[in-house]
């Protein structure tokens, strides 16, 4: 009996000391995945402006998965959707959020959504060198303190909930502006900002028949600079476009709320309503375990190490920051079973 138990305390220590040298198997990408080239390479497609991140994080991703190896082929944003839904690419990298248009395509083909995870925001400013987020300019003379986005919708839209606003008074502007009208001035509502701004953040209404379309940002600012009654909300703008007779108005995201620069503080906390976010896209229906490599990719994205990666270009022309705590939990919540 003796001998028996002997043997027995033997195997098991054999067995565990087995156990402790077995490591797990990193995930790999399915063989027949339509987003593999013929080298074995992972195809991901998005933005050209996150190159510099998506190098470090695929460097960072290499480091517990080996196996794997990526090819990004980064033509802008918009080539994420149509890329994704048509499984050419494994992750679509989006600056921002994707259109309409292209969600709806995506959906025509894979019967859902496509499932959006936030790492990191995009922009901050203004500031020598970089590229401000989308902001709000009225002209420098111009006493007003700040908006809500609901202000804003009520602005620039007709038919808003909150109700349309026209003149300067509405607003809480006093003296010579409190009679008088608001001009607006923005991009054409063609498709690309202002259409993805007016659907995504201003309630989906049309604009307001008096706001004046204009070419580019760089006659925008100008009408403004031209006009102390004209308000505006102008794309990413870089510091040498910008002019000492236009500012940009602070928002807030609700009534109550501090209205918040589109500065590094601001963006940094999450508060700037209008911040455009590293958004990543993947071809997940709603039901369904998510692909296990790509899982591990969001994951990483998403960990303190990955974060991290992301501050590594606060400087950069672009500007990326990590998430604040907050918007961290809300997306990692998204990647639970």
């Amino acid at each position: 009996m003796k001998n028996t138990l002997s043997l027995l305390a033997l195997l098991i220590g054999l067995s565990d000391a087995h156990a402790q040298n077995i490591k797990p198997q990193p995930a790999t990408a399915p063989k027949d995945a339509s987003y593999l080239l013929p080298d074995g390479r992972i195809a991901l497609h998005g933005d050209d402006a996150l190159a510099p991140v998506i190098d470090a994080l695929n460097a960072k991703f290499a480091e517990s998965h080996p196996g794997l190896k990526f090819a990004p082929a980064l033509k802008g944003s918009a080539t994420a959707l149509p890329a994704l839904a048509a499984g050419a690419t494994a992750i679509g990298f989006v600056v921002g959020e994707a259109t309409r248009p292209d969600v709806r395509a995506f959906k025509a083909i894979n019967k859902h959504d496509p499932l959006s995870i936030r790492i990191g925001y995009a922009g901050h400013g203004p500031r020598a060198g970089g590229k401000a987020p989308p902001a709000v300019y009225v002209n420098s003379a111009n006493p007003l303190q700040g908006l809500t986005m609901a202000q804003l919708a009520g602005l620039f839209t007709s038919g808003s909930p909150g109700g349309d606003i026209n003149t300067w008074s509405q607003l809480g502007v006093t003296g010579a502006w409190a009679t008088r009208r608001i001009h607006l001035y923005g991009q054409r509502d063609d498709g690309d900002f202002s259409t993805s701004l007016r659907l995504a953040r201003l309630g989906g209404m049309p604009f307001a028949g008096h706001y004046e379309p204009l070419a580019d940002d760089a006659a925008v600012l100008l009408a403004v600079a031209q006009d102390p009654y004209g308000i505006a909300i102008v794309d990413w703008l870089e510091l040498k476009q910008s002019s000492n007779a236009v500012r940009i108005v602070p928002l807030a995201a609700e009534t109550g709320k501090p209205f918040v620069a589109p500065d590094k503080a601001g963006v940094a906390n999450g508060a700037y309503p209008l911040t455009p976010a590293i958004t990543l896209y993947i071809a997940h229906p709603p039901k369904g375990p998510i692909e296990s490599f790509i899982k591990d990719y969001l994951t990483m994205a998403l960990s303190d190490e990955g974060q991290a990666i992301i501050a590594r270009f606060v400087d950069s022309e672009t500007g990326f920051l990590p998430l604040s705590q907050d918007d961290l939990l809300v997306e990692r919540e998204k990647l639970k079973d």
